[in-house]
């Protein structure tokens, strides 16, 4: 089959080339050009419209020549403690190798007063999340910005968060939810072969037919809540067939990334046979696609190259936002990993400076082995907020009008 890879990357205006410098802040001592005593009095002028209640934090600015534009970060010293900036756009601190810089963000002294600074280059269209930090466990939200992320609904921390002049919110968020709302169902299954108990949730569209021949997107998570609005949205559309998905993970509430071997012997082995007695779905790999978030992409990109043409096997992959948890190892094995041939669509994050090297190496490495690969890279982070809305995106490229046989049929 023909290799095709298509390559989006949502950074500024239009598309960029892969491998281009779209990070950059500034040091913490750096200031914009221009006469130093105009600078100090500018910002001393924004920290009383601040400290008025007149303006908000941050400050974004103009769009230079390139296309970013600058955004300035302001917080007060509290408890004789200086605060920094820990965000997408300093990388949180984190290093590539899992090390932590807990200088990152450092902010330089507005003046005299009790204000620091802190400038970045920010893509037109992004939506950034950062905090507040006064000390290695002391994080706390910017109390002059009044946006925060909406990441405990997703079951992750507060943070603050901006969105650039050029944003646009998901459609799919933006409207209420669709009148024609799917159903989800949990159920605990024993798996004789793991030893264990695996939690299932299944969502089935409106108008489900129990006699349907119904594709199946396997996520191996368990947060269905904002998945469910997103199907329901692009079902109602036409974006995509309607389609049956499948949420997998441990019987216990806190336990929301499975991994590991237990879980592709699992869907390998006894979820195909169980999902088949009591739901209308397909059966054909080509038909079915199994999708891993941040942690769990790993389990999903093994599962889909190790499963072959087996009941359990998925000929679709989705990729979210993928962590290094994916190795030099697993890329490198990809190459010998041509059969069968894997339908893929990567979701990745601009700012998401730890991961977005893999997600980048893994498109590569899938490409070249001759999958057919659909990549996006957003300008954003790493958080459950970037991945439930642009998933649109991914489940587009694996179950829209494009993709082979996902339309229902009776059977």
């Amino acid at each position: 089959m023909r290799r095709r890879t298509r390559l989006f990357i949502l950074a500024g205006a239009g598309v960029l080339a892969l491998g281009l410098g779209v990070y950059s802040w500034r040091s913490p001592g750096a200031q914009p050009r221009g006469d130093p005593a105009s600078r100090a009095a500018a910002l001393e002028a924004a920290v009383s419209e601040i400290e008025a209640g007149r303006k908000t934090t941050p400050l974004i600015g103009e769009p230079t020549s390139g296309g970013d534009a600058t955004v300035t970060f302001l917080a007060k010293r509290t408890g004789g403690r200086e605060p920094r900036i820990v965000s997408d756009v300093t990388g949180w601190g984190e290093h590539v190798d899992g090390t932590f810089d807990f200088t990152a963000g450092t902010m330089a002294r507005v003046g005299r007063t009790e204000w620091y600074a802190l400038q970045a280059n920010v893509a037109p269209r992004a939506r950034i999340e950062y905090l507040l930090a006064y000390g290695l466990t002391d994080y706390q939200l910017d109390p002059h910005n009044p946006r925060q992320a909406a990441g405990p609904q997703l079951g992750g921390l507060k943070a603050s968060e901006f969105v650039m002049p050029g944003y646009l919110p998901p459609p799919e968020f933006a409207e209420p939810p669709v009148s024609a709302a799917g159903l989800i169902t949990e159920a605990t299954v024993d798996s004789r072969k793991t030893g264990g108990a695996w939690r299932v949730v299944v969502y089935t569209p409106s108008g489900y037919r129990k006699n349907g021949n119904y594709p199946v997107a396997v996520f191996l998570d368990l947060r269905s809540g904002q998945v469910s609005r997103v199907l329901d949205w692009l079902i109602a559309h036409q974006a995509i067939a309607p389609i049956v998905a499948v949420f997998v993970g441990p019987p216990s509430r806190g336990g929301e990334h499975p991994a590991g071997a237990a879980l592709r012997t699992f869907l390998t082995d006894e979820w195909p046979a169980w999902m088949a007695s009591r739901y209308g779905v397909s059966g054909s790999a080509d038909r079915r696609a199994v999708i891993g978030i941040s942690y769990g992409a790993k389990d999903a990109l093994d599962l889909a190259l190790s499963s072959g043409g087996g009941p359990g096997a998925f000929n679709g992959l989705g990729l979210l936002i993928p962590g290094r948890r994916i190795g030099r190892a697993d890329i490198e094995a990809i190459a010998g990993r041509r059969d069968p041939h894997l339908r893929v669509a990567i979701l990745a994050g601009q700012y998401d400076r730890a991961n977005v090297a893999t997600a980048r190496s893994v498109r590569q490495a899938l490409a070249d082995a001759g999958h057919a690969v659909d990549y996006v890279e957003v300008p954003e982070g790493h958080s459950a907020v970037t991945w439930t809305h642009h998933l649109r995106m991914v489940l587009v490229s694996l179950f829209g009008p494009a993709s082979a046989n996902t339309t229902p049929q009776s059977g």
